[in-house]
């Protein structure tokens, strides 16, 4: 077996080829995030319409990332609408590709540890999430791993000035890496990068400068609609939920307690054990020792201001989550022992462990949306969708999607309508909406429109108009899905209870 891997290791074509097997049960769970379809459709919307936007001919930036919208209308173009699947290959390929210029990093002669860095870490929970659920952080571990190999490690000044740009193009966000990585390639060169500089200057104005040609605004939409629509949505204040966000985001386990905070500090204790253990390792060339830092360092501060700024989305924290285990990887791999053999087959039964978690985790995740979500798409279709009809829902991503219809959503990601109603009236915007726009369907969470409060606030005097203009056709409540699914997906549903009941209501086409 050692020598089949150290075989492969000698060609990164099989390498790679070998991950991406790896990862092809993971689409049998039918888990795709939500968001990553919001991208698609602004993708499709590109290519149909020749506009960057959501709902036909009209300009927003609906998605986080621009450069991922370019590739995939590519796909697009290719695969017509069948281009997802290839699409997320190809992102799974760009993840191992980054995992093994990171590994070629970490042992430049030692061709077997350097195989089974690329295959474990490839197995962990936040790099199968960045492979295939869709979002744009294939691309970007890529990309990180780029500037990494081909800047700090092999010193090619194009690096240093194309792959900033890239990354910014992809999240604007990545100024967080690019500065932390400014640091430490000043640190480990002593002199300033002027080639660094200027592509992140270049990339910074680039994309700045786009976003307010093309849509007449600074940031994406994105950013400004999640500051309207989030203000009020922080659940406590308090210091001690902040901590415990932060733990809940930065490790594996998805339960805001104390039990979280503490396996995460315990996590954060060891981790710091094996960086002080590999400052001290002699036989460790400096460069790796600068690499392992700087990628650490990275993880916690993107965790840390994401994590105190509310950030309620988990992608953002897949790619920190993904250096740590890579030095933690790293860590054991270096390890000088007689039972290599022992010590191997320990880490790909873990790996093994973690990748079997990821799969459940994500099964139950696809089970549910196959039964929910898809289900509504299909429902809406056989009405005959399409841009001709709307729909005022929240999430704007599977449902759009599939149905094509115009879309109005809640936090006003895919339509500025919505957030401008949202500043007229904070309290009564949602039934303002209804009332102004007349869409077609409309899908509410969690609850019904009443007078009692909640999200979906009536007055008075709506009452009768919207029980006159609006039908609930159907329910998809989510304790039914719970109680249908196979007996290991019903214990974990019992164990932590995932999903919301949903209402879908049709206007009456009699008024």
């Amino acid at each position: 077996m050692k020598r089949v891997l150290a075989k492969i290791s000698e060609n990164p074509f099989w390498l790679i080829l070998l991950t991406v097997i790896l990862k092809l049960p993971m689409f049998f769970t039918g888990h795709i995030q939500e968001d990553s379809f919001i991208t698609w459709r602004v993708a499709k919307n590109f290519v149909k319409y020749g506009v960057i936007g959501f709902n036909g001919d009209e300009r927003i930036s609906a998605s986080t990332t621009h450069l991922y919208v370019f590739i995939s209308s590519i796909f697009n173009l290719i695969f017509g609408d069948y281009f997802v699947i290839p699409l997320l290959l190809f992102s799974s390929v760009l993840f191992a590709v980054g995992s093994w210029w990171l590994s070629k990093i970490l042992f430049p002669e030692k061709l077997f540890p350097r195989t089974l860095f690329v295959l474990l870490l490839n197995m962990t929970p936040p790099a199968l999430t960045a492979s295939l659920l869709g979002m744009e952080y294939g691309i970007l571990f890529f990309l990180y791993n780029g500037l990494i190999y081909f800047g700090l490690y092999q010193g090619k000044k194009w690096a240093y000035f194309v792959f900033p740009i890239l990354l910014l193009w992809t999240r604007i966000d990545t100024v967080i890496f690019l500065g932390i990585f400014f640091l430490a390639d000043l640190y480990f060169k002593r002199k300033l990068n002027l080639f660094l500089i200027l592509g992140g200057i270049i990339g910074l104005v680039s994309v700045v400068g786009f976003n307010y040609l093309y849509f007449g605004e600074i940031v994406n939409h994105t950013i400004t609609a999640k500051k309207i629509a989030y203000k009020n949505l922080i659940q406590n204040n308090s210091l001690e939920y902040s901590l415990f966000q932060w733990a809940y985001y930065g490790g594996l386990i998805k339960k805001y307690s104390v039990l979280t905070f503490l396996i995460f500090m315990a996590f954060l204790g060891f981790l710091g054990f094996v960086l002080w253990k590999i400052s001290r390792n002699t036989k460790i060339s400096s460069l790796i020792k600068v690499v392992v830092l700087f990628t650490v360092i990275f993880a916690l501060v993107k965790i840390t201001i994401f994590a105190f700024f509310n950030a309620y989305f988990d992608w953002y924290y897949w790619l920190p989550r993904v250096f740590m285990f890579g030095v933690i990887l790293y860590y054991f791999l270096n390890i000088n022992t007689k039972k290599t053999k022992i010590l191997y087959a320990g880490l790909f039964l873990l790996f093994s462990g973690l990748y079997v978690f990821q799969w459940i985790q994500s099964y139950t995740i696809g089970y549910m949306e196959e039964r929910q979500r898809m289900q509504i798409a299909a429902d809406i279709n056989q009405n005959n969708g399409g841009l001709g009809q709307s729909i005022l829902l929240e999430p704007a991503g599977i449902i759009p999607f599939f149905t094509k219809l115009y879309t109005y959503d809640e936090v006003g990601l895919v339509n500025a309508r919505i957030n401008d109603e949202m500043l007229k009236d904070e309290k009564y915007w949602w039934i303002n909406s209804v009332e102004r726009f007349q869409p077609d369907y409309i899908l509410t969470i969690a609850s019904k429109p009443s007078l009692e409060g909640g999200f979906y606030k009536l007055r008075s005097e709506d009452t009768a108009s919207f029980t006159n203009d609006y039908t609930l056709v159907k329910s998809y409540p989510i304790d039914r899905i719970h109680e249908e699914a196979p007996p290991l997906l019903k214990w974990i549903y019992h164990i932590r209870p995932i999903g919301k009941d949903y209402f879908l209501y049709k206007k009456n086409t009699n008024r």
